[in-house]
């Protein structure tokens, strides 16, 4: 693992500045820049876009109760998608416009999540509240927000005989009550 990490940190630069030599010099030096400036601008423009798609996805899970683990990767992934079209170089713009297409990006998260599963040291689990279950389980409030508290009420402050605004609960030197003498 160690190896391959030192591999693409040395040979990911050699060859981006390869291609853009090859690009450069079929286009000129001139438009393989304005090339580069332009996929970083568009990068910033896609994150946004499905950036916030993402955000608002999550936070209807929130609302609904639910964990939105699917799009926290998806996130994830377009964070990556975003870095990659922000360095500079025409490999690492193909990768991060190929991370922008949702399928490629559900699929490339699958196979990573199966191969750090298989490695044996990696753990996923669900956590659910008490009670709760695919059978139906305690009864959520708004937004599932917790459970819900049904009941009658009654009101047992009464208004003073005197005639008097103070509040009969609170018992004190001005209080009639006989309890406060």
């Amino acid at each position: 693992m160690g190896f391959l990490v030192l591999l693409v940190i040395l040979g990911l630069p050699v060859l981006e500045i390869w291609l853009m030599i090859e690009i450069g010099s079929d286009i000129g030096a001139l438009p393989t820049v304005a090339l580069i400036l332009a996929t970083a601008g568009l990068g910033m423009l896609l994150f946004r876009v499905q950036g916030m798609a993402t955000l608002a996805r999550a936070q209807e899970h929130l609302d609904r109760g639910e964990t939105p683990v699917g799009e926290l990767l998806s996130g994830l992934g377009l964070l990556v998608a975003g870095l990659m079209l922000l360095i500079p170089g025409f490999l690492t713009d193909a990768i991060g416009l190929i991370l922008f297409i949702p399928p490629v990006r559900r699929l490339l998260i699958g196979a990573a999540l199966a191969w750090a599963v298989a490695r044996g040291n990696t753990r996923i689990w669900t956590v659910r509240p008490p009670g709760d279950g695919p059978r139906g389980g305690r009864p959520r409030g708004p937004g599932g927000a917790g459970p819900v508290i049904d009941g009658d009420y009654s009101d047992v402050t009464e208004t003073p005989a005197d005639g008097s605004d103070r509040d009969p609960r609170r018992l004190g030197p001005d209080s009639t009550d006989d309890r406060s003498r």
